[in-house]
């Protein structure tokens, strides 16, 4: 994940559904008989550490709801702060409420789980700082692999700033893995670039393990893929929409104290694609991120009634163009994300009618040419951003951020197979010039020598 961020959640679905490696880690759990167990990928040589699902005692404990949030410092580690640093004397640091001491709360299953084979795994870790290691755990068992993974990424940043370049992040892949803590926790995680993007959970709907916190004070982070036995399967980052997926799916869900077997799901990848038909919204409406996000939704059966979330959402992606005060690369990569969504959606409404490129040049109708004013400010927007991006040398990968090159360089490709025929067909059909190629933009001829560098080095 560390390697691969992509630039719409359909994307990164799509692309999610149809590797091996999400099987594969699978595979290793089911031959895990000890708590946990180092594995080696036949396809691919890269190591698996799987970690076991806890007992079925303990699991039903937890569905029963007798493990609850405890506070940080229960958690006895030195790989992230756990409680607050305090500035003031000593005396007045006594007097502070124990509970206002912790920086942040966790789930008791997350401390209790993590104690018994903290030292063990941690032999196995410091063996993967400088060679890959996909870390995966089933359940409560992903509490563990979690923060396997987290003590490893630690031990990377320490590796990192005494000069060390040849180190590898971890992915860490859960299945049916519950919410960790709150929103302290997730900002723990969140403000570790190199971290976040390393998490993935994915999550069957009708497991009532990985559905059983869905609401406050609980908060996700990471990736999550929801997947559903009848072939779908859709990515989430965004917590305002997890959240009440997680929370629809777990209505739907019979009140049963059991271990899901992921297997159902899994058997289904690589068979269907992401979207399977348009939503069924007002195209005149032109509100195209949500009917991508419906679309989305749609895919794992939960779209009825989250009209509030997405409105929501639209409305946060609102104030927050409204209130950005300086240019940030990765939060400007992310509000890329919504113009891109709106292309994708473009491009599949458009299947029928011959496809994109021959709608957007043959623009007759008046229905046509309010699609195309639409899609014209967002192929503008990307268009600038991109061009940014590239002449910026700042703003391009940098040493320090080797994994958000991946993210830089896959966005941009993704970008420029999307964008770049529309341009074509505006170079030639609209503007009436030729010789497209001796005119290419530098952009596009720098992003695609790019991405063919890295796929070398790769």
């Amino acid at each position: 994940m560390n390697k691969i961020i992509f630039s719409s959640e359909l994307e990164l679905g799509k692309f999610l559904g149809s590797t091996d490696v999400i099987p594969d880690a699978y595979h290793a759990i089911l031959e895990t008989t000890l708590p946990f167990k180092l594995h080696t990928n036949r396809r691919s040589g890269i190591d698996v550490l799987a970690v076991k699902s806890c007992s079925h005692d303990y699991t039903t404990q937890f569905l029963k709801g007798e493990l609850n949030l405890v506070p940080s410092e229960n958690l006895q580690v030195d790989f992230i702060p756990t409680k607050v640093k305090s500035s003031v004397a000593n005396n007045e640091a006594d007097s502070i409420p124990a509970k206002d001491k912790s920086l942040f709360s966790i789930n008791k299953a997350v401390v209790e789980l993590f104690q018994q084979l903290s030292d063990d795994l941690q032999e196995e870790e410091k063996k993967h700082i400088n060679t890959p290691l996909i870390i995966t755990g089933l359940g409560l068992g992903g509490y563990v692999a979690i923060l396997s993974a987290m003590r490893l990424h630690h031990a990377i940043d320490v590796q990192e700033s005494d000069g060390s370049k040849n180190t590898k992040r971890p992915i860490c892949i859960t299945f049916g893995c519950p919410l960790v803590g709150d929103k302290a926790f997730k900002t723990v995680i969140d403000e570790r670039p190199q971290w976040k993007y390393s998490f993935l959970n994915v999550v069957a709907n009708k497991d009532p393990v990985a559905t059983f916190f869905s609401s406050d004070p609980y908060k996700p982070f990471g990736t999550f893929l929801f997947c559903t036995e009848s072939g779908g399967y859709t990515a989430f980052e965004d917590e305002d929409l997890i959240l009440p997926v997680l929370n629809a799916m777990k209505l739907t869900n019979p009140d049963h104290l059991h271990m899901y077997d992921y297997r159902s799901v899994l058997s289904t990848f690589n068979r269907k694609v992401l979207y399977r038909g348009v939503p069924e919204v007002g195209e005149l409406n032109l509100n195209l991120f949500n009917a991508g996000i419906t679309m989305q939704l749609r895919e794992v059966g939960v779209s009825d009634d989250m009209n509030d979330q997405i409105e929501k959402m639209e409305k946060q992606i609102k104030w927050s163009k409204s209130n950005k005060n300086s240019y940030e690369p990765t939060r400007k990569l992310n509000e890329m994300k919504i113009s891109l969504t709106y292309m994708e959606w473009y491009m599949k409404t458009r299947k029928s009618k011959g496809g994109y490129y021959d709608s957007y040049k043959n623009d007759e109708t008046i229905y046509e040419i309010m699609c195309q004013n639409e899609i014209v400010k967002h192929q503008r927007n990307l268009n600038l951003y991109w061009k940014k991006i590239v002449e910026d040398k700042d703003k391009m990968p940098q040493k320090e951020g080797a994994n958000l090159r991946k993210r830089w360089l896959y966005g941009g490709t993704n970008y420029r197979r999307i964008i770049e025929p529309l341009d074509i067909v505006r170079y030639y059909h609209k503007e009436k010039k030729v010789n497209y190629i001796e005119n290419r933009p530098n952009h596009y001829k720098l992003l695609e020598r790019w991405a063919d560098e890295d796929k070398n080095n790769t």
